[in-house]
Order: structure tokens, then sequence, then C-alpha cells
């Protein structure tokens, strides 16, 4: 009898110890999985920073982060050498499997504090010289927490590539008292959507 209850508790000791292997072992695995997929920021600011849809890439050349914090103000024809902005362009590879693609632009992860929603705090985009205004607006209606479009239904080729610079400024206007607009922060990153 002595020797049945040994035999039994052996084998449950026994069976104890191959559930909590395999409990340890599937653990290692899934953490050792989860480490080689995850996503680490190497540069913080995103500059160089690539960003996927569907098939198409947006790469960036300066940060993906735009700033507008303690900004001087600057006059609307000065923006191309005075105002922030961030550089960057959309890509349909040549190896895509679909011949066109048509996306979006717009900003988000958006912060902004109240005295800057006016029509004085104004962002354009430009062709990736800077050389030809694209669209522009303001941050009048903009929101916290709210993603602002920049601009919609852009078509792209296969083996084509887009190139951007999106500057964002305090607009000058010297009949007008604006000393609210600079103790005022802005800050958005830049983002697309695609549809293939």
């Amino acid at each position: 009898m002595e020797n049945v209850e040994n035999n039994a508790k052996k084998r449950l000791i026994l069976a104890s110890l191959i559930i909590v292997m395999s409990i340890i072992i599937i653990g290692l695995s899934l953490s050792y999985a989860y480490y080689l997929n995850q996503v680490v920021e190497v540069n913080p600011d995103n500059q160089k920073a690539s960003i996927t849809s569907g098939e198409l890439t947006m790469n960036f050349a300066t940060e993906r982060v735009i700033n507008a914090i303690s900004a001087g103000l600057v006059s609307d024809t000065d923006i191309l050498t005075e105002a922030d902005y961030t550089q960057f362009s959309v890509t349909l590879p040549s190896t895509a499997k679909v011949d066109s693609a048509t996306y979006t632009l717009y900003l988000t992860e958006l912060t902004i504090t109240d005295n800057l929603k006016s029509n004085y705090v104004k962002w354009a985009l430009y062709d990736g010289n800077g050389t030809s205004e694209i669209t522009n607006g303001t941050f009048l209606n903009a929101t916290t927490g709210t993603d602002l479009t920049i601009d919609t239904g852009i078509s792209i080729s296969k083996g084509e590539t887009d190139s951007y610079r999106l500057y964002i400024w305090l607009s000058n206007d010297e009949n007008v008292n604006q000393i609210d607009l600079l103790n005022g922060s802005l800050s958005a990153k830049v983002g697309f959507r695609a549809t293939t």
C-alpha cells in the first residue's frame, strides 16, 4: 500500500514538474518572440524614420515632430527662410503590387494651447524644394487630440516619390497686438493614410 502511495506521489510530483517546466518554456518563448518583434524608436524625434501604410512608405529627412513653442512672429513672405518645417516624402516602391495609390496627409498627436487657436497660427504644405505651395490653412479650429487634415486624395504611381515640406508659423500682422501668441505651444506629428 505504501508503495502505491509513493508511486502516486512520484507521479504527481513528476506531472507537476512537467507542467511547471512547460509553463516556463512557453513564457520564455513568448518573451523572446515579443523581444524580437518589439518596435524600438531609436531616435525619439523620429528623424530619418520611416512609416508605412499599405505599400506606401513615408520617410522623414528631418524630425517627424513639428513644434511651434515660443516661436517668434514671422511675416508670411518670409516663411521659407524663417518658419519651422519638417521635410518628408511618400513613396510607392517599384516593387509594389499595385500600379497606383491614393493617400491623405494629416497632423496627428496634436497638442495646442487655446491662445494658438487663431487665424494667425498657420501651416503650409510645399513641394520638397520649398518652391511651390500645395495647400495651406490655420489652427483656428484645431483641437488637442484630434487629427488635422493637410491634404487628401493625393495620387501616386508605382515607382514615384512625392517630396514635401510642411511649414508652421505664427503670422505677423503689424496692425494687430499679437502678444498673446508668444506664450503658447503647439506640437504635432506628420502622418498619412493610404488607400490602394
